[in-house]
């Protein structure tokens, strides 16, 4: 799978929940059967939800460049953030009974996109140096 359909495809699942937050929070949190979020969590899933849309706009926006080498550290930032968010939700779906089972679908997508960054970062001329450098000769 190349960059572009990876990029352009996180950008889009981005931009879904990006909106989502930024627009109605506590509609994501009724989708996945969750208690709906006050004061302080709205504003914070907001502010996330913009986050999420400045990411989507940077990946569609990497997504156009001809040579993966052009964007090595946009692929770097993503891998970084889908393993550290697959982290933290798989902790949080392990050891909190009060989250819902529907957040199995943050680890399932976190997981999915870890193993996509991942592919194109160590696919990328400077993954694949660094990842070469590390092995025995």
């Amino acid at each position: 799978m190349n960059h572009r359909i990876i990029l352009r495809i996180g950008a889009v699942v981005g931009s879904l929940y990006g909106l989502i937050l930024v627009i109605s929070p506590n509609t994501l949190m009724n989708l996945y059967r969750a208690q709906a979020l006050q004061d302080t969590g709205l504003y914070f899933a907001m502010l996330s939800g913009a986050m999420l849309l400045g990411w989507a706009a940077m990946n569609w926006a990497a997504s156009n460049a001809p040579q993966i080498a052009e964007i090595h550290y946009v692929l770097l930032g993503n891998l970084v953030t889908q393993v550290l968010g697959f982290l933290v939700s798989l902790v949080r779906q392990l050891s909190d009974a009060a989250v819902p089972q529907s957040g199995w679908l943050n680890v399932a997508i976190f997981l999915v996109f870890t193993a996509a960054f991942g592919y194109l970062y160590l696919a990328s001329p400077a993954g694949y140096r660094l990842h070469a450098r590390s092995r025995p000769a």
